[in-house]
């Protein structure tokens, strides 16, 4: 009965959030679509089926939260430009008596100091600009294969005198069947308001919807993940058609298939022996979308990274590849406080 009722409310909560988020253009708090963990970001930048997921994962899905991850805690940090930082941490603890998981984690992205003008180009000081958000995660399980969680979240921006609020909800499920080692995934992310406004005119959030599944091989230590992102909007292709024709003269319309391909985020783990595991992706939509033309693409689109697993310390890292000379490195580290309890 409970996780009927569940499953009927994260519906509600995703139908509600997809009509009312704004599906292009400009939206409020744009970094939540960040990933900063490297586990993550190694396998393409969204993945919410992952079933050898971290601590951090839960900020793709909720439900990624286990009781596994009891008495951990996790810290990453993400390099995205010369002056541009972003930090991640989280700590999970599990209640025993009531069967429930719950996490706290905290996101913070610093922007540095930034020259203030006034209108005409005259400095008139600096400013410093920042992102937060504080996100509390309450995850279950339902019989043995099915697992469902929440995130609430806090969120907080300035960028020197403009400030701005929100509230924000992440929900998921999974679905993991052990015996073939095979897991669904689905999260609706982002869905909320903006409590307060930088100029007194209310955006939407940038709501998510995303699927996914992740299978390891029987007989192969390899694991594959398909992961499909802004399931809620067909065509995610920005087209300038002025600088495109003024620069490169007529281009054709993206067709169907290429529409489709984009929302597909491709994920791959080779486990080797029982420490290290090789992660690698491919984000179609990041490589169409950052792509120059006439210029060789080199890896943009591409990730990878690796983990590696110690007795209570496990350490990952990621490099993304955005274009052929931009890049950004991702490094994260998390420890069990006590490896006894499970």
């Amino acid at each position: 009965m409970v996780f009927r009722l569940t499953l009927m409310v994260l519906w509600v909560l995703v139908f509600t959030g997809a009509s009312s988020q704004t599906l292009g253009g400009s939206s409020a708090f744009n970094f939540l679509r960040l990933q900063l963990h490297p586990q993550a970001g190694a396998l393409g930048g969204r993945n919410v089926s992952h079933f050898g997921a971290e601590l951090g994962m839960l900020s793709e899905n909720p439900s990624l939260l286990r009781k596994g991850h009891h008495s951990i805690i996790s810290a990453n940090f993400t390099a995205l430009a010369p002056t541009i930082t972003g930090l991640y941490a989280a700590g999970a603890y599990h209640l025993e008596k009531t069967a429930t998981t719950l996490a706290l984690g905290i996101t913070h992205l610093g922007y540095g100091e930034q020259p203030e003008t006034d209108a005409s180009g005259n400095i008139l000081g600096t400013f410093r600009a920042y992102d937060q958000m504080l996100g509390l995660t309450i995850s279950r399980k339902y019989n043995n294969k099915w697992h469902y969680g929440a995130t609430l979240k806090l969120i907080n921006s300035r960028y020197g005198a403009y400030a701005s609020q929100g509230l924000a909800l992440d929900a998921g499920l999974n679905y993991y069947d052990e015996e073939r080692m095979i897991q669904f995934g689905f999260a609706a992310k982002n869905m909320g308001v903006q409590i307060k406004s930088y100029a007194n005119r209310k955006e939407d959030l940038p709501f998510d919807l995303v699927i996914g599944m992740t299978k390891q091989l029987e007989k192969a230590p390899i694991r594959f993940s398909f992961t499909g992102q802004r399931m809620h909007q067909f065509d995610l292709l920005y087209n300038d058609t002025l600088f495109n024709e003024t620069n490169f003269g007529s281009q054709p319309k993206a067709s169907f298939g290429t529409k489709v391909f984009s929302h597909l985020v491709l994920g791959a783990d080779i486990l080797v022996g029982e420490k290290i595991v090789l992660t690698g992706g491919y984000n179609v939509l990041r490589r169409r979308e950052l792509r120059i033309q006439n210029i060789a693409s080199g890896l943009t689109g591409f990730s990878y990274g690796f983990n590696l697993h110690l007795q209570r310390l496990r350490c990952y890292y990621a490099r993304t590849h955005y274009q052929s000379s931009l890049s950004h490195h991702q490094i994260s580290f998390s420890f069990k406080l006590n490896p006894a309890e499970n």
